[in-house]
């Protein structure tokens, strides 16, 4: 499922990647040196759930991670990608509807 994620990334165009920055990181940039960097770096976590095709996969901007859900195929991954960098723009929006349906469904 992991490899979906990355394959995705490949996919998008350039304005896609820094939306995808925007929603995992709160910029729409990388670092330009690896000093820059620090001790930062971006972790991809699966998000448990029985349904994982219901779920957009959450982003957590503090921390540079995303919990990404164990999707059935690349098409459904890019398609909640999609929808969650162009559509899920609060940071840290952890009280919204979708953030606590994903959480009790992770639960289900």
């Amino acid at each position: 499922h992991v490899r979906f994620f990355w394959q995705v990334l490949e996919e998008f165009s350039p304005a896609q990647r820094r939306l995808f920055l925007t929603f995992i990181w709160g910029r729409n940039r990388l670092p330009l040196t690896e000093r820059d960097w620090g001790d930062q770096s971006m972790k991809v976590h699966t998000l448990e759930t029985r349904k994982p095709n219901d779920h957009l996969p959450v982003a957590h901007t503090c921390f540079f991670s995303i919990e990404w859900p164990q999707y059935k195929s690349l098409e459904i991954a890019k398609a909640k990608l999609l929808y969650a960098i162009t559509n899920c723009r609060g940071i840290d929006a952890d009280n919204t509807q979708e953030a606590r349906a994903n959480a009790i469904a992770a639960w289900i």
